[in-house]
């Protein structure tokens, strides 16, 4: 059981917290503070949304770990994962790929046939990158973004709010920065072994990789500046540019994390045991609040 739980990666659950982003950004949209009675339906919702999201993302993972066995073996810690290991046997992995995906489609079917849809797409992307897009170059940092967009839509289509035009460019901004930060973090870490653990890095080796990664930052935070000026729903005294230095700060801590920590090629450990990024992602939740809530 512990090592099915492993196979699941809840760590990676945190990822699966950007359904919720939508319903606070949704202030005085899809609620209000003044009549808050629908809040817990939304709330309730979400929370649907995002164990379904759970139980379809941990089968994706099994099904990328089934695929990744033989070169996992070859990683110094990868090696250690339940299948590569043998202490997950394939026919039980594949029949937990099933179930786990089988059931986190129809819970979010279940909150609307719309997300059902949606979620169709995610599998079908991530069934792709497992089954070969992981070896194409940037085409598969561009299908592990999607999941980061599609979590963000799914979360504002639950609360029944149409996906602004914002919301699609800050978040795969912010998606490609963290998936690049990976792929860099990845050759930094594997050195002369990249290519052998996953033939994709050999492409992102020498001073591409760090092109990419300065192009993606600059993009993020570039859209998420415009954002908090141009966005149609957001106070009209601009409050919300006090969240700006928050989000210059988490970057530019990640981009250090990339380049000095031993866990850079995992960011959700990043994001929940670095204490200063932690320390980022809360304050900025809590400055976004108080100005949305008091707008």
């Amino acid at each position: 059981m512990v090592d099915a739980l492993r196979l699941m990666r809840p760590l990676q659950w945190a990822k699966n917290g950007l359904v919720f982003l939508p319903f606070l950004f949704a202030v005085d949209i899809a609620w209000s503070v003044d009549s808050a009675g629908n809040v817990p339906d939304l709330l309730f919702r979400l929370v649907l949304v995002f164990l379904g999201f759970c139980g379809m993302a941990s089968g994706v993972y099994v099904l990328n770990d089934l695929m990744d066995r033989k070169a996992d073996r070859r990683h110094p810690t990868k090696r250690n994962r339940p299948i590569a290991s043998g202490r997950v046997s394939v026919p039980v992995a594949v029949a937990l790929m099933v179930a786990l995906i089988g059931a986190g489609l129809a819970v979010i079917w279940y909150v609307a046939q719309q997300l059902g849809l949606v979620g169709l797409i995610y599998i079908a992307i991530n069934v792709g990158y497992s089954l070969g897009g992981k070896n194409l170059p940037l085409l598969d940092v561009f299908a592990v973004a999607s999941g980061y967009v599609i979590r963000a839509v799914v979360g504002a289509l639950a609360i029944e709010v149409e996906p602004s035009p914002w919301l699609y460019t800050t978040t795969g901004a912010g998606a490609l920065f963290i998936v690049l930060g990976r792929r860099y973090a990845e050759v930094r870490l594997a050195g002369e072994d990249a290519g052998e653990q996953r033939s994709a890095l050999n492409h992102y080796a020498g001073p591409f990789i760090s092109q990419l990664l300065n192009i993606s930052a600059t993009a993020a935070l570039l859209s998420y500046t415009l954002y908090t000026i141009e966005a149609d729903n957001l106070p009209d005294n601009n409050a919300m540019l006090f969240t700006l230095p928050l989000v210059a700060l988490g970057l530019f801590r990640y981009l250090y994390l990339l380049n000095t920590s031993e866990r850079a090629e995992a960011p959700e450990q990043l994001m929940v045991r670095d204490l200063p990024l932690l320390a980022c992602i809360v304050a900025w939740l809590a400055v976004s609040a108080v100005v949305l809530l008091n707008g």
